[in-house]
């Protein structure tokens, strides 16, 4: 199922008032109500009938889970021959949920791997906490089977559907044949003394107490508890009876969790709706919103050792190049954006209580693996002595005001859009991704607004075709749309559209000049060129390639310096005198970069310098840019690496003088999420910001 996880308001207005004061109050004060509504939902949720709605949601997300699971492994992402035997039909996924169940699937695998080195030939015992129709025993080599004792745990009602689905599937019956069962009114266990399975709310401790001695679970054996999305399902007092029941039943375990965290971003706040909308929501995100607040939580309840890495830090550092490069050619995929953000939003934490050398080997292991790790030791708890990497406190707090801009009829969410100012009066909008009467689809429509009065027209009757990420210019009474793409793969030319008869003409379709998207341009008036530069040329590869364009938009054949920006997409370009600025983009290691470029275009051969800024330009791609007066204003965008979104970033074109602005995350009450959207200046103060977000996935649930 895919959402928009974009701007739910399609038009807002901000305006800058420097200043060193914290967030207006307004805003804070929503925050603060969003928040105390959400607790009181919590709280209400609590209550007998409530709850029994909310496991039956929960118990629902295991059906969702395992067909999104299949969809992945059918199309090559992960190894697994078993999820197929639970399911009855095949459903498709989209890319980007089947990325995030890959990255769920390759987590956990190294958990398992670290847990089976660490306990290298000695018998062990692996516990799947809401195990749903998961098949990881089926998968285990025979080694590791041989010293195992796996068991599954999950509700009455799901454990049954699982059982009798291994009873009529021959490649499942055959590696499990039950020898044992027992069972207490609705609760049961069955087992074969290496493979069990288990019917039971585990958060009736007393039951599962003594089911567990039925299948003849031995306390002293090292085990591994898995908790694949499930304690951020529980309410926090439920949660904590959960893990103090583990730590009062093993004696030397490992608790691996893999959930969802900061849930007060845009990101985080489309996440959390989207999870209180399906019945499930996430009851203890709030009250431990970060990587550091969760692993000091684990320790504070009895674990010797906490620690955990992002999803971000493990698909960018722990898997390979080879293995980036084998998934980004398994189907098209154009939605970094959403995949960086939704790695971040999940963490692999593992609570650990095992001799010292076991925690040394775990951590040695985890440090050469990742490049930052967040840990907490049960002996510096009081101490604040964890490896905690604190926000970004250079950034500054403004009074910036955020407002929904008025209009007549609703805007349209989009993004990957083009919007221009045209005679200081309208702003058309023209092509991207979005959603028009509950369907989301690239746009055709063309809207037009009048910034007087907030009037909307929609421009239907014309044949200018599907564009995103492109780039367009006015030129006397036309617009010139410059490349973008239709679906991923299938590139644009450039087009030209008439704002008074809509006419539409094809230009530059020869085939030597480089189709592109996710390309940047802009029209210097001094020198009376438009220059085009970078994007995808591929799905798997960027350029630096430069064009240079007369006003009409034909091709001037031009030349260039040698010393020049990399291979990037997702930059901004803007006129600066007779020079364009670049800045921003991602690197084709999908890293964002901070690197402003001035190009000359007054010169017979222009030239590229890299431009020296006066203190840290937060890295970022995918960000809107506006040039007032000698200065240049960053806006948004994505960077993944950092502890909250980018905001608002001043850079002094003179004297290259940085100063970072925090941005509010809400507008009113919607959130705000600025990437992949546009700008338009109203005044020196003022900009305008249409769409932008992206295409939501369900966050590795559905």
């Amino acid at each position: 199922m895919e959402t928009m996880n974009g701007q739910e308001i399609a038009l807002v207005r901000i305006r800058i008032i420097e200043s060193d004061k914290s967030v207006d109050s307004t805003t804070a004060s929503v925050v603060h109500r969003k928040r105390q509504k959400m607790e009181e939902a919590f709280r209400i949720n609590q209550r007998k009938s409530r709850k029994a709605r909310n496991d039956v949601a929960v118990q629902g997300t295991n059906d969702s889970s395992i067909l999104s699971k299949v969809s992945m492994v059918k199309l090559g992402y992960f190894n697994d021959l078993f999820l197929r035997e639970f399911v009855d039909k095949d459903v498709r996924r989209s890319p980007s949920i089947n990325r995030g169940y890959y990255i769920r699937m390759k987590a956990l695998e190294y958990a398992l791997n670290m847990f089976y080195t660490v306990y290298d030939q000695k018998e062990v015992q692996i516990v799947n906490l809401g195990a749903g129709f998961d098949a990881t025993w089926f998968r285990l080599d025979d080694e590791r089977k041989q010293r195992t004792h796996f068991i599954d745990i999950d509700f009455p009602e799901v454990m049954q559907r699982k059982l009798a689905l291994i009873e009529v599937r021959s490649r499942l019956n055959e590696q499990f044949e039950p020898i044992h069962t027992y069972s207490s009114l609705e609760n049961f266990a069955v087992t074969n003394e290496k493979y069990s399975l288990i019917g039971v709310d585990m958060r009736d401790s007393l039951t599962l107490n003594t089911l567990l001695q039925t299948v003849k679970v031995d306390e002293t054996k090292p085990t591994l508890l898995i908790s694949e999305v499930v304690l951020t399902y529980m309410g926090r007092s439920s949660c904590n009876r959960v893990i103090q029941w583990i730590l009062d039943f093993f004696q030397e375990c490992i608790l691996c969790t893999y959930e969802q965290i900061l849930p007060d971003d845009g990101f985080g706040q489309v996440m959390v709706a989207h999870f209180a909308k399906l019945g499930s929501p996430l009851k203890c995100i709030h009250q431990y919103p970060t990587s550091e607040s969760q692993v000091q939580r684990y320790t504070y309840l009895g674990f010797d050792f906490s620690l955990c890495v992002n999803m971000h830090n493990f698909y960018r550092n722990y898997l390979s190049t080879d293995e980036h490069n084998r998934i980004d050619k398994l189907e098209p995929f154009d939605e970094i954006e959403e995949w960086q953000s939704k790695c971040a939003h999940y963490i692999l934490l593992f609570g650990l209580r095992t001799p010292s050398n076991i925690s040394k080997q775990w951590f040695e292991q985890m440090n050469q693996d990742f490049t930052s790790i967040i840990y907490s030791k049960k002996e510096n708890l009081n101490n604040n002595n964890n490896n905690s990497c604190s926000l970004n406190d250079e950034q500054v707090k403004p009074n910036i005001q955020f407002e929904i801009y008025p209009t007549t009829m609703t805007y349209a969410q989009r993004f990957g859009h083009q919007s221009i100012l045209i005679d200081e009066k309208y702003v058309w909008t023209i092509g991207g991704f979005g959603t028009v009467d509950g369907r989301h689809r690239r746009l055709k429509t063309i809207e037009v607004l009048n910034i007087d009065n907030g009037d909307i027209q929609r421009l239907d009757n014309h044949l200018l075709g599907e564009y995103v990420f492109h780039t367009c210019h006015r030129s006397d009474n036309l617009i010139l749309s410059f490349f973008g793409r239709k679906s991923p793969g299938t590139l644009n030319a450039c087009a030209s559209i008439d704002i008074n008869t809509l006419q539409v003409t094809n230009f530059n379709e020869d085939e030597k000049i480089l189709r592109r998207w996710r390309h940047c341009s802009c029209y210097i008036k001094e020198t009376n060129k438009i220059i085009i530069f970078g994007g995808y040329i591929s799905m798997s590869k960027s350029t630096n390639d430069t064009l240079c364009l007369q006003s009409n938009g034909q091709l001037i054949p031009s030349q260039f310096s040698q010393t020049r920006p990399t291979n990037r997409h997702s930059a901004c370009f803007n006129a600066y005198k007779h020079m364009a600025v670049l800045s921003g983009g991602i690197l084709e290691n999908d890293e964002p970069t901070n690197e402003i470029w001035l190009l000359d275009t007054s010169k017979d051969i222009m030239n590229w310098t890299l431009f020296q800024t006066n203190g840290r330009v937060i890295p970022r791609y995918s960000h809107s840019a506006d040039i007032i007066d000698d200065t240049l204003w960053l806006l948004g965008g994505m960077n993944a690496n950092e502890r909250r979104p980018p905001g608002l970033c001043k850079i002094n074109l003179i004297t290259g003088e940085v100063i970072e602005y925090i941005i509010p995350t809400m507008c009113g009450e919607q959130p705000i999420i600025l990437y992949n959207h546009q700008t338009v200046l109203f005044n020196k103060t003022t900009f305008l910001i249409l769409g932008g977000g992206g295409n939501c996935f369900s966050f590795g649930m559905i």
